[in-house]
């Protein structure tokens, strides 16, 4: 049975998901100001990490919540419209895999460990010098990436809530 809202699941994952890109994204960039000296960078990195691999986690428990609880119905308009929004997700699933993924391939391949909670993740991928520097760039053109998708999804969410006023932010609230 379709709905005009979201399952409470998928919204409180939608939440959980943009915090946790939200920490991973300010944690390196606040690590950019941060002299490599600084005893405090590592724990920074492992913040990054972590809550990069939390984000592939939930990526994977949304996809499966997904395939259980069905989208509500797109919002009418113009076929452009539905068309640009389908792709928007699109990107911002593919964004929610290949960012936390070429993440741990970058810091594997350069034969180090993921931090995560503390602990480290199993190597996943073997140590390969030659695809580091090419999979480093990947992962940091789809991080810069993340600020304009997510902001083209608040715009078009804003737009949608204030100009068209067709209520589609309360899809997306938590009851």
């Amino acid at each position: 049975m379709q709905t005009n809202r979201y399952a409470p699941s998928l919204v409180l994952l939608h939440w959980l998901m943009f915090l946790l890109f939200a920490i991973a994204l300010a944690a390196i960039e606040y690590r950019g100001f941060v002299p490599k000296t600084d005893p405090s960078r590592p724990f920074i990195t492992m913040i990054h990490m972590t809550a990069g691999v939390l984000v592939l986690i939930l990526a994977c428990v949304r996809v499966a919540v997904r395939f259980t609880r069905p989208a509500p119905r797109p919002v009418p308009g113009p076929l452009w419209q539905i068309g640009a929004a389908r792709l928007l997700y699109l990107l911002m699933y593919v964004v929610m895999f290949a960012l936390p993924l070429a993440g741990i391939y970058f810091v594997q391949a350069g034969g180090r460990d993921v931090a995560f909670f503390g602990t480290t993740l199993p190597h996943f991928f073997a140590a390969n010098p030659d695809l580091r520097g090419p999979v480093k760039d990947f992962h940091e053109f789809v991080g810069n990436a993340v600020y304009y998708i997510v902001g083209l999804h608040i715009l078009a969410a804003l737009f949608h809530q204030f100009v068209l006023k067709d209520g589609i932010m309360s899809r997306m609230r938590m009851r």
